[in-house]
């Protein structure tokens, strides 16, 4: 006799919902942590101290339902897309109490990860906590079908696009920007193809448009347009080009520039860049002040972009030797130091590779300041205790990965000195920390 295969019906287990559950700390995401029956879980939105009512979510995550009782440090955000918008996290988190968690946070992974402490806390770093931000990438959306465009930020944990009228973290001169980019692109054959739009406001403002293929010449006309009403520049990114300015015929390109400490840097959308333009010259005189850099002092800088502490330190008289992974950065290093009239030796490396065939690294070094991606420095740190230098200054972005590197400087003979937080990132749990290590072995 035949068999049929019948799939059998699975009902869906029911969500499990907790209540009168107390938040015991925040991790370092900024997600509250509530020990229950069933494990350690993680809730974004609660506060330390709080009561909550929760949904389990997996196996390490839950859904926060509401807070029975508040914490004293709980705001009310301030921004009207905060429950939907994945750009902030913890605008629900008093300002100073932000900042303690940060530096708690680091100090925390430093004594799990590299049994540290640093000698000395410095207060940290500040500037405004809104209208900050000079960067902003947006995502964009073409509904073919309904003819409708949407112009935004990412939700949270979420490919859907909240479109935003303002960013209260971004800068004014950039938000203003909306309203005529979201009447100027439906309007151009290239909105079918168009991946997203980026605004910078360094000395004047940019729209960067990511696009596969260079846009019709209507469209490039309707954008020369829009650039000169506007008062901007735009950029096209088409391809695997690099970035490209647009320029009317007989126009010539003006080199963008920002600020950092006593000098004026060029740089090309695409590059890194700070997002706290008041916040980059303080966190990079600071970092000097800790260098304490003397005349002809050869100085090794790893990560070195186009040049955000190699001109000042360069500017200070010290001889440095510049390491950056991206061929192109390099470029425009090498000519930020010829137009500031300054002597740099840049190179570019792979700095996770071995360093042994570099004619550099067979060069000693007084101090080494390195300021890596938020993957750290695993192997570079490992090369970097070779050389012996007496001083390391550590610009960081990703405490975890700072505190796996620090063990190494640490099992090495390196002290922690000085330690600080750049709030770099105020309404969000991310975390910019300087850390100056001295050998003493």
């Amino acid at each position: 006799m035949a068999r049929f295969y019948r799939p059998q019906k699975h009902t869906p287990k029911a969500a499990v919902e907790l209540a009168e559950q107390r938040v015991v700390g925040l991790d370092h995401q900024g997600r509250g942590v509530v020990r229950t029956p069933k494990g350690v879980r993680f809730v974004a939105g609660a506060l330390p101290d709080e009561v909550i009512r929760m949904r389990l979510q997996g196996k390490y995550d839950a859904q926060l339902l509401a807070v029975t009782t508040p914490a004293p440090t709980r705001q009310t955000p301030a921004c009207p897309y905060y429950e939907r918008c994945g750009g902030c996290d913890m605008q629900h988190y008093a300002l100073e109490a932000q900042r303690e968690h940060k530096q708690r946070v680091v100090h925390e992974l430093l004594q799990k990860f590299a049994q540290l402490a640093p000698q000395q806390w410095l207060a940290p770093l500040t500037a405004d906590a809104w209208r900050y931000r000079r960067r902003l990438r947006l995502a964009c959306h073409w509904d073919s079908k309904r003819q409708r465009f949407t112009l935004g930020l990412r939700e949270a944990q979420s490919k859907r696009i909240v479109a935003v009228d303002d960013c209260l973290v971004a800068s004014t001169t950039l938000t203003e920007l909306l309203a005529p980019l979201r009447a100027l692109l439906p309007q151009l054959d290239l909105v079918r193809e168009l991946g997203h739009v980026e605004l910078l406001q360094t000395e004047q403002r940019i729209v960067v448009l990511r696009l596969g293929q260079w846009p019709s010449a209507d469209d490039v006309q309707q954008l020369l347009n829009f650039a000169q009403q506007q008062q901007l520049q735009v950029w096209l990114h088409c391809g695997t080009q690099a970035p490209q300015p647009l320029l009317a015929e007989g126009e010539t390109a003006v080199v963008p520039h920002y600020q950092s400490a006593d000098v004026s840097l060029a740089f090309q959308p695409g590059d890194f860049l700070q997002a706290h333009g008041a916040l980059n010259p303080m966190m990079v005189a600071q970092a000097l002040e800790w260098l304490a850099l003397t005349p002809g002092e050869q100085v090794l800088e790893l990560y070195a972009g186009s040049g955000n502490f190699t001109l000042p330190m360069a500017r200070q008289g010290a001889q440095v030797t510049a390491i950056e992974g991206v061929a192109s950065m390099v470029e425009r290093l090498q000519q930020n130091a010829q137009a500031q009239n300054v002597s740099v030796r840049g190179y570019h490396a792979d700095l996770e590779q071995p360093w042994q065939d570099y004619a550099w690294a067979q060069t000693g070094y007084s101090k080494v300041l390195l300021d890596p991606a938020r993957a750290g420095a695993a192997h570079a740190i490992t090369e970097v205790v070779k050389l012996q230098p007496q001083r390391v200054v550590y610009v960081s972005c990703a405490p975890d990965t700072l505190a796996r590197d620090a063990a190494v400087l640490a099992a090495h003979g390196y002290v922690l000195k000085q330690a600080q937080v750049i709030d770099m990132f105020p309404q969000t749990h991310h975390i910019e920390c300087l850390t100056w290590f001295e050998r003493e072995a």
